[in-house]
């Protein structure tokens, strides 16, 4: 039998012969043969082997012990293809002798000891490594971002078309012009620009008629040299629309009150905003603002500014009527059966709340404390506060059913962030071993905490 073995360019040929009967000269004869051709063959592959860990350990492949037990797969750029990739699976076939020659190009990924203990980075986006751990870091030495956000970064899958190096020296010019770290978490894509082009097009950016600085201007890397140019002629052409603004990025910017550079990095998705109609765009700024609308919800949701004008406001004057107070963009744009069911919730929470300003207002009266003790316990919790108030009101029945007074409640509001089948198990099951009445904090506890202390009270009082 015999046995090919390729890996990259370079193949190492195992012949294994298997002989029912063989004579006892001709075993020895091949005995002598094959040991002196297995000599041969170790010390050619050895050599180059130990040059290069002479050289450095970048340049050997590593695949950690969780490599096997996690199933990561090791994607390698094909350097031939430049962004295809290569999965190279772990073969454990007993007698498949596999000898790695190859070593890893700068750029290349792969993973790194750092990631062997998944324990320790158990929120960590995936298995794949899209980069080489320096990047990671870099992100932190430079701009203070933790392992965890600098992960979630670097997920994308076109990571893998740029080298790390490129990616290193971008990052590097980034901090050189004083970009935040705020500004490069809400766009990662910039990493993936080479240094020399965003050199040029911030450049340009800073050209009359465009922006200030290189911040303001960032987003706008998101565009070709020529689309760029495109919009510096339209800019210039609208200057006697805009006597008091560089261009309407800086008007737009005035108008949502927000940083420029919020704008220009969300505008580049929705770039029909530059060129339409200025008419349109404060006709539809005004509706929105009439309605209630924050800035800091429109600014994530430009798409907005497509839709009908007059659609826009039939649908912000229906939810008005069935009680939002403060609509959000999608509403907009959803499709019917969802504003629909929006609607029939609002109006469901509007009948709740009779009598009472907001969930605010409702849950101090029950909880008969002050509406500064809500208002706090919302700021610690933004999720609840956008909670409908049914929802408040079967807890609440819960345990007011239970024996607790108002008072308790008050005095550990966390209790209403969990489900309410979750607490009637609870109860249920302490009032079975007879555990009752049980201080509040039981039903809020995490599952291993509310165990351990269940178990405690089975071992001491529940023995037979």
């Amino acid at each position: 039998m015999i046995r090919n073995i390729l890996r990259g360019n370079k193949s190492v040929m195992v012949t294994v012969l298997r002989c029912r009967q063989p004579h006892s000269n001709n075993l020895m004869s091949l005995q002598a043969t094959m040991s002196h051709w297995w000599c041969r063959r170790t010390a050619q592959i050895s050599a180059p082997l130990n040059t290069r860990c002479a050289e450095g350990s970048n340049n050997l492949l590593h695949v950690p012990s969780c490599a096997a037990s996690w199933n990561v797969t090791l994607t390698l750029r094909n350097k031939s293809a430049g962004i295809s990739d290569v999965a190279k699976d772990v073969d454990d076939e007993p007698g498949h002798l596999v000898i790695e020659d190859d070593s890893l190009e700068e750029g290349e990924f792969f993973d790194s000891p750092c990631h062997e203990n998944r324990k320790s980075h158990f929120k960590d986006v995936g298995k794949q490594v899209n980069v080489h751990e320096s990047v990671i870091h870099e992100l932190n030495h430079l701009f203070q971002i933790n392992h965890i956000d600098a992960l979630r970064m670097v997920h994308s899958k076109k990571f893998l078309a740029v080298s790390d190096a490129a990616i290193l020296k971008t990052l590097h010019y980034l901090k050189d012009i004083n970009i935040s770290s705020q500004q490069l978490q809400r766009i990662p894509w910039i990493m993936l620009h080479c240094s020399d082009d965003l050199q040029r097009k911030l450049r340009k950016l800073k050209e009359p008629h465009l922006f200030h600085t290189d911040s303001e201007a960032l987003g706008f890397c998101y565009f070709t040299l020529n689309m760029i140019m495109r919009y510096q002629k339209y800019f210039m052409s609208e200057v006697k629309t805009f006597p008091h603004h560089p261009n309407r990025v800086y008007y737009l910017a005035e108008r949502l009150e927000v940083p420029v550079e919020l704008v220009t990095e969300k505008i580049v998705k929705t770039k029909q905003i530059l060129t339409m109609s200025l008419n349109r765009i404060d006709h539809m700024l005004d509706i929105l603002y009439a309605y209630g609308m924050q800035p800091e919800d429109i600014v994530p949701d430009l798409w907005v500014f497509y839709h009908q004008i007059k659609r826009v406001e039939e649908r912000l004057q229906r939810a008005a009527q069935a009680g939002c107070k403060r609509p959000k963009p999608w509403i907009c744009h959803a499709t019917h059966q969802v504003f629909e069911r929006f609607c029939e919730r609002q109006q469901s929470q509007k009948e709740e709340l009779t009598g009472h300003k907001d969930l605010a207002s409702y849950l101090s009266h029950k909880l008969e404390c002050d509406r500064y003790v809500i208002e706090v316990y919302f700021e610690r919790n933004r999720n609840l506060e956008r909670m409908h108030v049914s929802m408040f009101k079967k807890k609440l029945d819960l345990l007011f059913s239970v024996g607790f007074t108002p008072q308790d409640i008050s005095s550990c509001p966390c209790v209403l962030q969990h489900s309410e089948r979750s607490m009637v198990a609870r109860i249920e099951e302490l009032k079975e071993i007879g555990y009752f009445p049980f201080p509040l904090s039981l039903l809020h506890k995490s599952q291993s905490g509310y165990r351990k202390i269940v178990d405690c009270y089975k071992e001491e009082y529940c023995k037979k």
